[in-house]
């Protein structure tokens, strides 16, 4: 599978859009269109970005979970990561939450169950929690790598108030660096699941970030 305005290999990742005060109560997310093609080998890499909803047709089967270690090993990469990229712009250290941890591996569950790849609307929660999703092919990428690629979208970051952070004219592009940057977000949990094709990283953030008007410097 290919997806337009995709990496090369393919990313799939999607950032999630947090309303403030002086915004209406629900933004939503904004979705983008993409256009599939056949992929030529199963084996080839791919991940798709960027993305707030797509649907994968047939839906996954045979969901398997990571193992213990297969977890700690996930938890100290965002860990290492995320508070690396906060430290460079003075932001305060994260600390990981076991309940954000188990909402997100349910979620995580539920895409590689249903092979929907979309933002989960919350909408339930009491609180808002931010969201960072990450798809590619199953086993195909180290996970310093998927959550490396959230990162990186630091290098077409702009100060200013969000939306406006991107020299690229669209917050997509800097969405997940932003929710990761995001000085008043304290705490992450993280989870992964798969199917018989595909990885699905979640990552939830509280409180949420991305929130419309604010400096992802100085919130």
């Amino acid at each position: 599978m290919h997806i337009a305005r995709a990496l090369s290999p393919i990313i799939i990742i999607a950032p999630a859009l947090a309303a403030c005060s002086a915004a209406p109560p629900q933004l939503g997310y904004v979705e983008t269109a993409f256009q599939q093609q056949d992929v030529a080998k199963p084996a080839q890499r791919f991940a798709i970005k960027p993305a707030s909803r797509i649907t994968l047709k047939p839906p996954p089967r045979n969901i398997r979970y990571p193992k213990p270690a297969a977890a700690r090993g996930l938890r100290n990469v965002i860990m290492q990561t995320h508070n690396q990229a906060r430290a460079k712009v003075g932001a305060p250290d994260l600390v990981w939450d076991p309940s954000l941890a188990r909402d997100a591996a349910q979620y995580a569950e539920s895409m590689a169950r249903t092979g929907r790849f979309a933002h989960d609307n919350q909408s339930e929660r009491s609180a808002r929690q931010g969201e960072n999703l990450w798809m590619g092919t199953r086993n195909a990428y180290p996970q310093m790598e998927m959550v490396g690629s959230w990162v990186e979208e630091g290098r077409y970051f702009k100060k200013g108030a969000f939306p406006d952070n991107s020299t690229t004219g669209s917050w997509h592009d800097i969405g997940h660096y932003t929710q990761i940057i995001w000085p008043t977000t304290k705490r992450v949990g993280c989870a992964m699941a798969n199917s018989g094709a595909y990885d699905y990283l979640v990552c939830r953030y509280s409180p949420a970030g991305n929130v419309m008007g604010q400096n992802p410097l100085k919130a």
